[in-house]
């Protein structure tokens, strides 16, 4: 369990799909598991290793009129070192129980600088966030000071997730003065390890999820914290990183502050694009907004649910027997008139 992390029993759980419980069954009789990611790749382009024999990759098809809703296999082309591979697995926006479902993170700066009580509210929460995700996505919430706390699992329950924003503006209290522990928390997130807080339980393997964290802050870390290790952790994890940058403009439209002081503008102009770097080199996005009020909120955590909801996830079984080396993985459409792919390409060693 990574230290300073302390996390609720988790409940709401959306009972598996026959698809899910299918393939987890395949799982527990073949060698088939998802590449992990290893070493920075040249380029932005993510590497992974694959200890296993199942690879699939995330990805996103855009058209003049936004994302693609449906893809067949046949307009797919998935290549590994340039060689055609047969696909296996493909799961698009139109496909009803998905096997990977989506799991976002919710995670809070609440140092003495950056949280409003204010900032997540039902509307934000239910008719925003939860309306604009697929039925099988789950919403938990986690904050972070000096130390990293998990509120609400990844649940279907709107009420949760609030309850959770609750918990997570007193601790915000309890915590004020102790400095902002922002990129050690966003690595122990991307492990994934949820934990009651007292005894720890004993392991078990991570549910296999589209994850993805959406991290409200100024981007000043001060406790010498790097953003580097963070996109690794987040890398090895396979979980996309979005940030909504909560500057200066924060305190000018917050709604009654938990605490006075202001972040220092040109500290953040420096530091904000360490944040910046890890949502671009996970796959993620970035947004500053100008103004911190409901409807700018509402916008950006439609855009995320969008790109959340319309990710593809492909997989293929590639050749064995082969030494391990370095190999690249890239979906293609068939048909370029499609659209375009921008987030297909991967590497792995097997």
């Amino acid at each position: 369990m990574a230290p300073g992390i302390a996390m609720p029993t988790q409940r709401n759980r959306s009972r598996p799909s026959s698809a899910a419980l299918l393939l987890a069954s395949t799982l527990a009789t073949a060698p088939l598991a998802a590449a992990v990611q290893t070493t920075a790749p040249a380029q932005g382009v993510p590497t992974f290793e694959a200890t296993a024999e199942l690879v699939y990759v995330r990805f996103h098809v855009e058209t003049r009129a936004g994302y693609a809703k449906t893809l067949a296999k046949e307009q797919l082309r998935v290549l590994e070192d340039g060689k055609p591979q047969a696909i296996a697995l493909l799961e698009t926006p139109s496909t009803r129980e998905r096997t990977v479902a989506p799991e976002i993170t919710l995670a809070l700066d609440v140092s003495s600088s950056v949280m409003d009580a204010q900032l997540l509210d039902e509307r934000l929460v239910r008719d925003v966030l939860f309306a604009s995700l697929s039925e099988q996505a789950r919403v938990g919430l986690c904050a972070f000071g000096g130390q990293l706390r998990c509120f609400a699992p990844p649940t279907r329950d709107p009420q949760a997730v609030l309850d959770g924003f609750q918990q997570a503006l007193r601790f915000a209290g309890e915590t004020r003065h102790t400095g902002t522990r922002l990129y050690a928390s966003l690595s122990d997130l991307a492990q994934g390890d949820r934990r009651e807080s007292g005894p720890a339980p004993a392991a078990s393997p991570p549910d296999e999820a589209q994850r993805a964290l959406v991290v409200f802050s100024d981007g000043l870390d001060t406790v010498d914290g790097k953003w580097k290790p963070a996109v690794e952790a987040a890398r090895q994890a396979n979980v996309r990183v979005y940030t909504v940058m909560l500057s200066q403009a924060f305190q000018d439209t917050a709604r009654g502050p938990l605490m006075g002081g202001s972040p220092n503008r040109a500290m953040y102009d420096y530091k904000k694009f360490d944040l910046v770097n890890v949502a671009e080199q996970t796959g993620g996005r970035s947004y500053e907004p100008g103004s911190l009020d409901s409807d700018s909120l509402a916008r950006i955590l439609r855009q995320v649910a969008t790109e959340i909801t319309m990710e593809n996830v492909v997989g293929y079984v590639p050749e064995v027997g082969a030494s391990p080396r370095k190999r690249s993985v890239k979906v293609e459409l068939v048909d370029k008139a499609l659209g375009k792919i921008r987030d297909g390409e991967r590497s792995f060693v097997r």
